[in-house]
């Protein structure tokens, strides 16, 4: 739906900042994109990291083998072509001559070829380097895990996998320029599977000249670049700067000249004034700061909505293995995570329009959903994937589950259980959140408010606290230190499986096959589940049974609320001299982080001409999917 004509809006737009003088960005000569930051990675290693701060750079320094154009429609990377066996279980993909390696001054350093794509599968499988994308690639290539296997340590008393030769492993260089991928069975999705960071390739001379020090995060000299990008300065906690890497074999098609990032941990609150002074040329905005601005018809010009790109998904994970202080009684808590009737308490008693007006107060459904994989992720036929099978009935509930008859019926039921069992009340529950990002402490408080009132405080005890503000992941999340936490998962390919990855055996997200001890009549929970993703993930050859099949683990997921879907986090509205229909598109992997493609508007994007670019967007998207 068109919003007003853009001469119209871009008039009054200037006309507001040459009569209030709000807006007057600085000399851009070298063409430059200026943003603040408050959490600094932790390493540079993309082999490595399945962290979003930390690959969404790395998007933009290392190539793919292939890229998805602004429209969502596959294009050659590093790949000029490739072709699948007649049995679906071999992919050769051809690489372009002469896409090159540099170094952190854009110099060159030698040419990328296949064999860089082996050696970095190599490291990556090798379970001492404690890659966290290791799963992806043995999951699907033959081979693979027992390769993995035969690296790793085992626990103590335990005998170690025997170690397999690398050339029983389904990934080979046949010549420079040719790359192949023998898969354990037809993966329907593996070429979206090839954007993601598991894919990437390495320079194998430099990563071994390095040793231990590839990837890390002291400055730009550790890593060579064959992106769009390269890391020309690197301060950790100061700055960073992406220069174009004029020797891309695409540089033709990158516009901005550098990426500029400064760091401030105060970044969040300082970005919008930086921002209207023309000192930055991002900024996002609280719900508060973007109420003001929208309320004033000059900075109401200047801003726009958040484009949903990536499809993460946000949930409120239960922990069911907690690690934290004994003040906080992780043993009375456990308790509670293993009653059903206590999560389900959780569950009806959240009211989701209610937290996440704090990211959009004036339409909060739209970043809503109530399952785990978000609606227009896939689809089949036409029927969007959260329409299928066993979630239809879940989706059909509406955006906001909020229910107090049923929230206070469960709690009852709930306090019950857990008396009986010998727990304590209130129970106690560690609600940490990241400091450094827009929004979250005022959602905390929102949550903390409506369930102490609505549930008794008497009956539960909310603990909202600040983790650090760097190193938060590591230090509150995969360190189980916290009972209830905000999480999320972005999709790494085209297909329901990947929403399944975050609950894997030995995860760091809810840790379910640690601490899930609840049962029924059919057996252990956990082992339920994942009876029925293996099911799922075995299925393929009936894209329908799959789809089905995946759904109905995600179903049994919800419904025994072991994690509360929450929506798609990301909201409200942003300042930005980008326009983000030029860049790449895809619902998974990195695409949505690359800056190649995008030009540097003179002024922002008001919201009127983000919808007049999003219409002029879905109109070509849609073309070309009639042609």
């Amino acid at each position: 739906m068109k919003r007003s004509q853009f001469g119209r809006v871009l008039a009054f737009a200037l006309c507001a900042m040459l009569t209030l003088g709000m807006f007057a960005p600085a000399s851009l000569a070298d063409g430059a994109y200026r943003v603040l930051y408050a959490a600094e990675v932790t390493t540079l290693n993309y082999l490595v990291t399945t962290t979003t701060n930390e690959y969404s750079i790395a998007a933009n320094f290392i190539d793919t083998l292939i890229e998805y154009d602004r429209y969502g429609v596959v294009k050659p990377g590093l790949a000029e072509s490739w072709e699948v066996s007649d049995d679906n279980l071999t992919w050769t993909f051809h690489l372009r001559k002469g896409a090159q390696w540099v170094d952190g001054s854009g110099k060159p350093v030698a040419e990328v070829t296949s064999a860089d794509f082996v050696a970095a599968a190599k490291y990556i499988l090798n379970a001492q380097n404690a890659s966290s994308s290791a799963n992806v690639l043995y999951d699907v290539i033959e081979g693979a895990l027992d390769y993995y296997n035969g690296t790793a340590t085992p626990d103590e008393g335990v005998e170690p996998a025997p170690a397999t030769e690398w050339e029983t492993v389904g990934i080979a260089a046949p010549d420079a320029y040719t790359l192949q991928y023998k898969l354990i069975t037809p993966v329907p999705y593996f070429l979206s599977m090839t954007t993601y960071v598991s894919f990437m390739p390495v320079y194998e001379p430099f990563l071994l000249e390095k040793g231990e020090t590839f990837g890390l995060s002291t400055g730009n000299d550790t890593l060579l670049y064959c992106g769009a990008y390269y890391l020309s300065e690197f301060k950790p906690n100061e700055k960073r700067e992406l220069r174009k890497n004029t020797s891309n074999w695409d540089a033709d098609n990158v516009f901005i000249e550098a990426i500029q990032y400064t760091y401030n941990k105060e970044a969040s609150t300082v970005s919008p004034e930086l921002f209207l002074r023309g000192e930055v040329d991002e900024a996002g905005f609280d719900s508060a700061v973007a109420a003001e601005w929208l309320a004033d018809p000059a900075k109401s010009e200047l801003i726009r909505p958040v484009r949903q790109t990536g499809f993460f998904s946000y949930f409120y994970a239960f922990n069911f293995d907690p690690q934290f202080d004994a003040v906080y009684e992780p043993e009375n808590w456990k308790l509670a995570a293993n009653s059903e009737n206590f999560r389900k308490t959780i569950y009806y008693a959240l009211d989701r329009y209610n937290s996440q007006a704090v990211f959009d107060p004036a339409n909060p459904e739209s970043i809503i959903h109530n399952t785990i994989t978000p609606p227009a992720f896939v689809s089949l036929g036409g029927l969007d994937y959260t329409q299928i099978g066993d979630l239809d009935s879940i989706t059909a509930l509406g955006l906001n589950t909020f229910n107090e008859e049923k929230a206070l019926e469960y709690r009852d039921a709930a306090k019950a259980e857990l008396e009986a069992a010998g727990a304590t009340f209130p129970i106690k529950i560690l609600f940490p959140y990241n400091p450094v990002v827009t929004g979250w402490a005022d959602e905390c408080v929102v949550v903390e408010q409506h369930l102490e009132s609505l549930l008794g405080a008497d009956f539960i005890d909310l603990i909202v606290e600040a983790g650090p503000s760097s190193g938060f992941l590591s230090e509150v999340r995969r360190s189980g230190k916290y009972a209830l936490l905000k999480c999320n998962w972005g999709p790494d390919y085209a297909d329901p499986q990947t929403f399944t990855d975050p609950f894997d055996y030995d995860n760091s997200y809810n840790f379910l096959d640690k601490g899930l001890t609840q049962a029924d009549e059919n057996g252990s929970i956990a082992e339920q589940y994942y009876a029925l993703v293996a099911a799922a993930k075995a299925e393929t050859g009936d894209l329908t049974a799959r789809y089905e099949a995946f759904a109905k683990a995600e179903a049994f997921f919800i419904n025994h609320a072991i994690v509360v879907p929450l929506g798609y986090g990301e909201a409200g509205y942003v300042g930005t001299r980008i326009d983000p229909f030029e860049g790449q598109y895809a619902s998974f992997g990195i695409s949505p982080y690359r800056f190649k493609g995008q030009h540097l508007l003179d002024a922002p994007m008001s919201t009127d001409q983000y919808f007049d670019a999003y219409d002029a967007w879905q109109d070509a998207r849609d073309a070309l999917a009639e042609q």
